[in-house]
């Protein structure tokens, strides 16, 4: 029966995207409409939203609060887009929701995503978390998570990515991530790119209200690689800014310090040094490049490199073949993968080679010599083979 229910969920995916707010809304109200009650963060742009969420609730629960965290996509379980304190909801809850609104969900003919996301605020309602932080699935205006009445709204880096859907250049991107303010809203953001900040400070200004661009670095966070520390300062200005709550220096401090965020340049092997990282557009594979180029490493360095259709690596091509001495390629084989030839095509050099089984190339990273570094890299979908291959799990944190 479990099974039952948790497939009818992931069936859902079949339906693909759909942006707006109408059958969200529509099934929030089925469910109570929790989201009008609920206190709430939302994190909008294009990297690090994952990230900047995971600190900021860390901080939040080091801090005595519980704090219900909603993220997307999952790297092998759907349960871990939905957490509370780290714990990610159960099988049971999840089979409470669709037994509950199932009939709800087909007449409005609701996404994966909807559903998740409505799942998400009606547990966290149900659970009576003192705060929730809400990662956006894509762009902002038309995102089901924008439903919410945010406290704050967060802008991490706004850049190139899902361009067949939100747009060809930044300021369009920009526009639609922008449409997640409303009335009133209390913004803090990266520095952005000039194009970036014209559209925000636009919106801002239509919609009176304010936004400040924070600016501070702090590296005492416990993730790999020097955007970490932007990420943090964003998460640690949000949990300062928030009104009745309460958080100190040693409890921001605690946060940063015990932080876990799986697929962020995680070191999951040692002998051979193997990191996996869930970059997967031209601005996340030039942090990944920075990362493997600051370690100094002197032995062997291989990327092995799986992308879903539509991704764009832009000229980060050039820094990957620069950096790494060996580039597999291998694909998902999970919806909308790209082909091992097609990304062949893209990175052929000779330095490229073929695997196009996910678990031969999985297999492979786990193979080589003790003095070598590899990262895997280039989808959250890779999750699945990691895990299996490496017995390494990230459903709590």
């Amino acid at each position: 029966m479990k099974k039952d229910y948790l497939n009818y969920l992931i069936s859902l995916e079949t339906s693909g995207i759909k942006l707006g707010l109408e059958r969200t809304e529509n099934l929030m109200k089925a469910c109570g409409s929790p989201h009008n009650s609920l206190k709430c963060a939302q994190i909008v742009g294009t990297n690090g939203k994952g990230s900047v969420s995971a600190i900021f609730a860390n901080i939040l629960k080091q801090s005595s609060y519980k704090v219900g965290l909603y993220t997307s996509p999952h790297l092998t379980h759907i349960n871990e887009r939905i957490r509370i304190n780290g714990t990610a909801i159960s099988d049971e809850k999840i089979v409470e929701f669709i037994n509950l609104f199932k009939d709800d969900i087909s007449r409005l003919k609701v996404s994966f995503f909807e559903a998740m996301t409505a799942m998400a605020i009606w547990y966290f309602k149900n659970q009576s978390v003192d705060f929730a932080i809400l990662e956006t699935g894509l762009g902002g205006r038309l995102d089901s998570v924008s439903i919410c009445n945010a406290q704050i709204i967060l802008f991490t880096r706004i850049s190139l990515d899902h361009q067949h859907i939100l747009g060809d250049n930044l300021e369009q991107i920009a526009y639609e991530k922008a449409g997640a303010i409303k009335s009133g809203s209390i913004c803090m953001s990266y520095p952005q790119k000039q194009e970036v900040e014209k559209v925000l400070n636009k919106k801002v200004k239509q919609t009176n209200s304010s936004i400040e661009y924070i600016i501070d670095e702090n590296d005492q966070v416990n993730l790999n690689g020097k955007h970490q520390s932007i990420n943090a300062s964003l998460a640690i200005a949000a949990a300062k800014k928030l009104k009745g709550f309460k958080v100190t220096n040693k409890t921001i401090q605690n946060g940063l310090k015990t932080v876990k965020w799986p697929g962020r340049l995680q070191k999951i092997y040692e002998k051979p040094n193997v990191y996996f990282d869930v970059a997967h557009n031209e601005e996340s594979f030039f942090m990944l490049c920075k990362f493997v180029q600051n370690l100094n490493f002197k032995g062997k360095k291989i990327l092995i490199i799986a992308l879903q259709q539509n991704k764009n690596l832009g000229q980060s091509i050039d820094e990957i073949i620069n950096i790494f001495d060996e580039i597999v390629i291998t694909e998902t084989r999970v919806r909308n993968f790209m082909s091992t030839n097609n990304l062949f095509n893209i990175l052929n050099n000779q330095k490229t080679k073929m695997i196009a089984d996910p678990n031969a190339a999985i297999n492979y990273a786990k193979n080589l010599t003790q003095n070598d570094l590899c990262v895997i890299a280039g989808s959250h979908y890779l999750g699945p083979y990691i895990s299996k291959e490496f017995k390494i799990y990230f459903d709590n944190i």
